[in-house]
């Protein structure tokens, strides 16, 4: 029970132990060593990236010192599209050192602050296992499904849908990701989408990290089996769309006009419409 005097005060200014008191620890994180090999990351991304953790944390003598995601391997097979960069390139060496780790007093305010320069939605926690538990867009849908609110999906800020069709190569859908900021691409005039997961899985799980591949760049984007967003109305509320996307494998939800990702609903936790139930 929230007492009183704390109703209606703005999710934002509590901490992350106040919003999520028993299950803000509860995801651990995925490792890998700055000497493992990118193959290495894209296997365990194969299997983690979106439906788990967001990115792999990269150690160094068992201490965390960045990350290591979809972004940071489609960018280096941009550069070298090949079975090379898989089998002979390290972690250490694509990796992304800028990793918030934070507390559990850590404020919502301050952690989305983070979230917003970097661009990137994860950060990692201590936790009481001398280990670290992974805080990402897909945790905090727990704290917005919990939210008070009158918003709904139409009283977010509307953003350009960025599509794609059939005549794209890879090489264009990735470029299209990094010139738009987005893991997500939608097929022009169909519900369907390809994100930054479902091309490393393919990679992984099909192409056998590009060997004996040639021209992975150049091959249409119909070598992909896209998936489906889930079709909601525009007048939901934030905290049942929330809901939603907290039971999706893979989320991301799509109106009329409008599609959302789990980092659109986590952005609009700093406003001071939600507040606490």
């Amino acid at each position: 029970m929230i007492p009183e005097h704390e109703k209606n005060v703005p999710l934002s200014s509590y901490s992350l132990d106040d919003l999520l008191p028993n299950s803000l620890l509860s995801s651990p994180s995925v490792g890998i060593r700055t000497t493992d090999t990118v193959a290495d990351a894209a296997s365990l991304l194969a299997h983690h990236l979106e439906s788990f953790t967001d990115s792999l944390v990269v150690t160094k003598d068992a201490y965390p010192v960045g990350l290591v995601g979809g972004i940071e391997l489609l960018d280096g097979v941009l550069k070298n599209p090949t079975s090379d960069f898989f089998d002979n390139t390290l972690v250490g060496e694509i990796m992304n050192d800028k990793l918030a780790i934070i507390t559990k007093q850590t404020k919502l305010s301050d952690l989305l602050k983070q979230w917003q320069q970097t661009r990137r939605a994860f950060a990692i926690i201590p936790n009481q296992y001398y280990g670290y538990s992974v805080i990402s867009a897909r945790k905090l849908l727990e704290i917005g499904a919990l939210s008070k609110t009158n918003m709904r999906v139409l009283d977010m800020p509307k953003k350009r849908i960025i599509t794609f069709t059939k005549d794209y190569t890879v090489k264009e859908i990735i470029v299209s990701m990094f010139e738009n900021k987005t893991r997500k691409l939608i097929l022009e005039n169909v519900s369907l989408f390809i994100s930054d997961r479902i091309i490393t899985e393919k990679i992984a799980n099909d192409l056998n990290y590009l060997h004996n591949v040639n021209n992975f760049l150049d091959m249409k984007v119909d070598i992909f089996k896209l998936e489906s967003p889930k079709i909601i109305s525009e007048d939901m509320g934030i905290p049942e769309a929330c809901k939603i996307m907290s039971d999706m494998l893979h989320p991301y939800l799509m109106t009329k006009d409008q599609v959302i990702s789990p980092w659109d609903i986590v952005m609009i936790l700093g406003s001071e419409d939600l507040v606490r139930y």
